[in-house]
Parts: C-alpha cells; sequence; structure tokens
C-alpha cells in the first residue's frame, strides 16, 4: 500500500510539471510584443488626445476620441496580463513614437489632420501586421488572446483612416 501511495503522489507531481498554468511563462518573443503593443498603445493614446482637441475636421477628432478610448482599453488588458506575470511595462512610447509626436504638436487644422492621418495608416499597418504574427504564432495563452481580440479593433481603426486617407486633397 505504501508503494501504490508513493506511486500516486508521484504521479500526481509529474501530472503539475506538465500543467500548462505553471508552465506558461513569457518568453522573449511575447516580452518583445507585450512591450510593443504597450509603447504602441501609449502612442494612440497620446496622438488621439492630440487629434481630439487639434484636429481641423470633426472626422478626425472622433477618431482621435476613438483611439484614446480604444488604446487605453487595450492598455489596461495589457497591463493586467503584465501585472498577473510580475512585468512592468514601459510608461511612455518609444523614441520614434515621441518623435511622432512632436511631429504633430505643433500642427493645426487641415495640416494637422493630414500629418496625422499619414502617420496613423502607417502606425496601424505596422501593428495590424505585429498583432497578425503573434495571434498566429505567439506562445503565450492570455496574450495570444489579447491579440486575437484587439486585431479587429486594429483593422476597424486602419479602414476608417484609409477612408478618412482616401479624401485627404491631393
Amino acid at each position: 500500500m505504501g508503494c501504490l501511495g508513493g506511486a500516486l503522489a508521484f504521479a500526481a507531481c509529474d501530472k503539475d510539471d506538465d500543467d500548462p498554468v505553471v508552465t506558461d511563462q513569457f518568453n522573449q518573443t511575447d516580452l518583445t510584443f507585450l512591450n510593443n503593443a504597450a509603447q504602441g498603445n501609449l502612442l494612440e493614446i497620446q496622438t488621439g488626445q492630440l487629434a481630439a482637441t487639434q484636429g481641423g475636421s470633426d472626422s478626425v477628432r472622433s477618431l482621435g476620441q476613438m483611439l484614446v478610448t480604444d488604446h487605453q482599453n487595450a492598455q489596461d488588458e495589457l497591463d493586467s496580463i503584465a501585472t498577473s506575470q510580475n512585468v512592468t511595462l514601459p510608461d511612455s512610447a518609444d523614441s520614434n513614437g515621441q518623435g511622432m509626436y512632436n511631429a504633430l504638436v505643433g500642427l493645426s487644422g487641415a495640416q494637422f489632420d493630414s500629418a496625422f492621418i499619414h502617420m496613423q495608416v502607417a502606425a496601424h499597418d505596422t501593428s495590424i501586421a505585429m498583432y497578425q504574427t503573434y495571434a498566429n504564432s505567439g506562445t503565450f495563452s492570455s496574450l495570444k488572446a489579447y491579440a486575437n481580440r484587439n486585431l479587429p479593433v486594429l483593422q476597424m481603426h486602419a479602414s476608417y483612416l484609409d477612408s478618412l486617407q482616401a479624401r485627404l486633397p491631393q
């Protein structure tokens, strides 16, 4: 009976080793996606706030507010995932993102709208590719689910941006 009890205890311990919750740890690809997604969200929030106040058209101002809301929600979700893994997220956009923000600060009206839309089209194309890649090949389950949930939001933003870009003066 003692051997059977020992065998069951060993089997139970061995089973725990295979539990995906225990082995589901961030790898470098996960950390890279997490950090890039966070910096992207922070840039979208920052530039969206500018668009909401400095946009020359109602469409750009509305888009700016939508970007703030959607990317703040996405950032809140990322914060939760990072906290669960004891990972600290960046608290600002990277230098490229900061450069985009700085380029927009001094603009207003139609000049702001044009620059903002062009920058946002490029930023969303990059983000969509990054989210799609991670959604297809990511390994951390909650981060992969995050990418899959937020990819349609990014695609919706891109579609709206494309329609705004088509209306810009040539």
